[in-house]
C-alpha cells in the first residue's frame, strides 16, 4: 500500500510557537526539503535573534581598570519580553606587569531591572541576525562611564580568568578570548539586563575589548511558566 503524506510550504520566517498537544504538519523548504532546525536557528528565521558588535575592525574599546559592576562594558536590556544570552565571541587585552595582575571576562544577569535611556555609556545598536527583520525593542550600551542604577548580579552566565605568575621584575601582554555558546535557553523575564565586564584587575593599565554577543528577545507571549 502506498500512502501519500502532505507537507506544509513555509518560508520559516514567520515562526511562532504552538500550544501545548497541537497537531501540526512537518515543515519543508520552498524546494521541497525537509526542515529541522535547533532552537537558535529556529529563533534566528523567526527574526528575534539580534547581534551586538562591541568595537571595529582596527579600533577596540576601553575597559574599565578593576571590575566595578556599576559600570559595565556592555548591557543589553528589556523592559519586557524574555531576554536569552545565546552566544559570545570577544577579545580582551591588558597588561599584566606584577605578579598575580589578572584578566577578567565576566558576563552576568540581573533580573530585577533594566536601566532606562539616558545611560553615561555609548548608545549601540544590535542588529537582527535576519536582516530586515524588526528592530530590536531594548537598549545597548558599551563602555558605561557613569554609575548605573545599582546592578544586581542575580546570575553568573560566563567567566573566565588569566592571572600571570612573575617571579622576576616584567610584564606580560595577555589576552583572554572567549567563543562560546550557552547549550540550553536561560530564560530572563522584562524588565531586566546582561551585562558584560572585560577588565585588567590590578594592571597597570586599563584592558581593551572587541567582539560580538548575541541574544533572543521573545514576546511575553512567546514562554510560559506554568
Amino acid at each position: 500500500m502506498i500512502s501519500n503524506v502532505k507537507v506544509k510550504v513555509d518560508q520559516l520566517a514567520a515562526v511562532a510557537p504552538l500550544s501545548n498537544g497541537q497537531m501540526e504538519y512537518p515543515v519543508v523548504d520552498k524546494m521541497g526539503n525537509l526542515f529541522t532546525a535547533n532552537w537558535q536557528t529556529r529563533l534566528a528565521m523567526a527574526g528575534k535573534l539580534f547581534s551586538l558588535d562591541l568595537g571595529t575592525a582596527g579600533t577596540l574599546l576601553a575597559g574599565n581598570h578593576d571590575i566595578d559592576a556599576d559600570q559595565p562594558e556592555f548591557v543589553v536590556a528589556v523592559d519586557s519580553g524574555w531576554l536569552i544570552p545565546v552566544s559570545l565571541n570577544i577579545s580582551v587585552a591588558s597588561e599584566c606587569d606584577a605578579d598575580a595582575d589578572q584578566t577578567h571576562l565576566l558576563v552576568v544577569a540581573d533580573r530585577t531591572q533594566a536601566e532606562a535611556a539616558g545611560a553615561t555609556a555609548t548608545v549601540e545598536t544590535a542588529l537582527n541576525l535576519l536582516d530586515g527583520g524588526d528592530s530590536f525593542g531594548g537598549r545597548c550600551y558599551s563602555v558605561v562611564t557613569g554609575n548605573l542604577t545599582a546592578v544586581t548580579e542575580a546570575d553568573i552566565l560566563y567567566s573566565k580568568i588569566f592571572a600571570s605568575v612573575l617571579t622576576t621584575s616584567g610584564h606580560v601582554d595577555t589576552s583572554v578570548n572567549a567563543e562560546y555558546q550557552w547549550t540550553h535557553p536561560r530564560f530572563l523575564a522584562g524588565p531586566c539586563q546582561i551585562l558584560g565586564y572585560c577588565v585588567g584587575v590590578g594592571a597597570a593599565q586599563v584592558s581593551e575589548f572587541i567582539g560580538n554577543f548575541v541574544f533572543a528577545h521573545l514576546p511575553e507571549s512567546w514562554v510560559t511558566t506554568s
